[in-house]
């Protein structure tokens, strides 16, 4: 039996250059991608990966991006998350929704509300886990975590274990697996820098919208296929 990553994440680049080529407003390619998202979520429950990580947004592409594209995002995250605070794939497979990242500071009420509700909704599950990087920075987050451990008595005795235990991902394992889709084999503002040390990449020419359940289900395999000699 090959062996099956614990800790997914994905990054799921491509939606804007896949609306472009259709002929559609760049900002499109996010709502045809929320599809992709759900097909991918459930071929990972198949799969029995027990921790499973999207990087949803960067605080980049909430500052830097055109108003009208900031609000077409921020309309899904209040649509998509109002709707998994019911999924009946959620409560089922006890599945906790996490939503990691700077959105508390930068979100509305409207939209936060939805997200505080599906982590409350979630918060006793512990079979699955289903992680969002929402208005996420990894440069951030290591200058946060390095920030409190400062402050700290035991600043001069930092550790790899003091380190993640202040990280924004403290209660995630490291990852195993990252998948990242749109052919630029890049990780852009640092993601999860510390938890990707040892992760095995896997990176497709497809953008998004267009990756479908088969393709996720052979990145699976080839990680599978993959000897780990971790150094040696």
């Amino acid at each position: 039996m090959q062996p099956i990553p614990k800790h997914v994440a994905i990054v799921p680049d491509g939606n804007r250059r896949w609306a472009r080529g259709q002929g559609l407003k760049p900002w499109m390619g996010h709502k045809y991608a929320t599809k992709t998202t759900k097909e991918i979520f459930r071929a990972a429950l198949e799969c029995k990966i027990t921790y499973l990580s999207f990087w949803a947004s960067s605080k980049d592409n909430l500052e830097k991006r055109p108003a009208s594209e900031v609000k077409l995002l921020l309309n899904l995250f209040k649509r998509e998350f109002t709707k998994l605070i019911t999924d009946k794939d959620i409560h089922r497979n006890e599945i906790r929704v996490n939503i990691l990242g700077d959105w508390r500071k930068q979100f509305s009420k409207e939209v936060k509300t939805p997200m505080e509700n599906v982590i409350e909704a979630t918060k006793n599950y512990n079979k699955f886990f289903l992680n969002f990087f929402v208005a996420y920075s990894g440069i951030d987050e290591m200058l946060e975590a390095i920030k409190k451990i400062a402050k700290t008595k035991s600043s001069s005795k930092i550790t790899a274990e003091s380190i993640k235990n202040n990280l924004l991902t403290k209660d995630l394992p490291a990852l195993d697996y990252l998948i990242r889709t749109g052919g630029e084999p890049h990780m852009s503002s640092g993601f999860m820098m510390w938890d990707i040390a040892d992760a095995q990449m896997y990176f497709s020419e497809k953008p998004w919208p267009q990756f479908t359940v088969n393709d996720f289900k052979e990145a699976i395999k080839e990680y599978g296929d993959r000897k780990r000699r971790f150094g040696a």
